[in-house]
């Protein structure tokens, strides 16, 4: 058990480590305690689909160029970072607006997007978790699910604490419009780039 554990904890930092900055940039534009649950929620929800792709993902499907389709969701980062520049742009154009009722929908929104760039983000590693899952039994999966849940919980609590730190929140807060969708942008070009899409993408425009 003890074996399994360190192994699961190996493996979710040698695939999740970059994470923590998604979270990071995550947590930058949220409001309250009810966004950051929805983010939590969607970040979970990633982890959860990429953890089954892995344990039942066949071998004709990693032989597809999933790497890169995943990473082709990093665009959305990039959406909306340009889409909160805009608002707050408006926003301070225009002078303070009523809140936008049905917050509701706003905090399903914000779970969905978050959903979305976990996948995007964490595309790449499906290939190694599948022979780390592929390689344990039912108990000693349970068991790897759980360590990645609390690893994942950690990253969480780290991300916030960083965050909310008066000097960084007291920043962001100064400069949202312009901190905010500069963080989002660059983390929809990394996944981009690390993800390999823009290379791949111009490989079949030359092709």
């Amino acid at each position: 058990m003890g074996l399994v554990t360190a192994a699961s904890a190996i493996a979710f930092l040698t695939t999740e480590m970059d994470d923590i900055l998604v979270l990071f940039v995550l947590f930058s534009r949220s409001n309250g305690k009810k966004e950051n649950a929805a983010i939590i929620s969607g970040k979970y929800l990633a982890l959860l689909l990429l953890v089954a792709s892995c344990k039942t993902a066949s071998p004709s499907l990693l032989a597809l160029p999933y790497e890169q389709l995943f990473g082709l969701l990093g665009i959305l980062p990039i959406i909306i970072g340009i889409r909160f520049a805009i608002n707050e742009f408006s926003a301070e154009s225009s002078g303070p607006s009523k809140k936008a009722g049905f917050k509701l929908l706003a905090l399903t929104s914000i779970m969905l997007e978050s959903l979305v760039i976990g996948l995007a983000n964490g595309g790449d590693s499906i290939s190694v978790c599948a022979t780390f899952f592929s390689s344990l039994a039912s108990s000693e999966f349970i068991i790897s699910c759980a360590v990645f849940s609390l690893m994942q919980a950690l990253w969480c609590v780290i991300a916030l604490s960083v965050i909310n730190a008066d000097s960084i929140h007291s920043y962001i807060e100064e400069s949202k419009g312009v901190v905010v969708p500069a963080l989002f942008v660059t983390l929809g070009l990394y996944i981009l780039v690390k993800s390999g899409s823009l290379v791949w993408l111009f490989s079949l425009g030359v092709d």
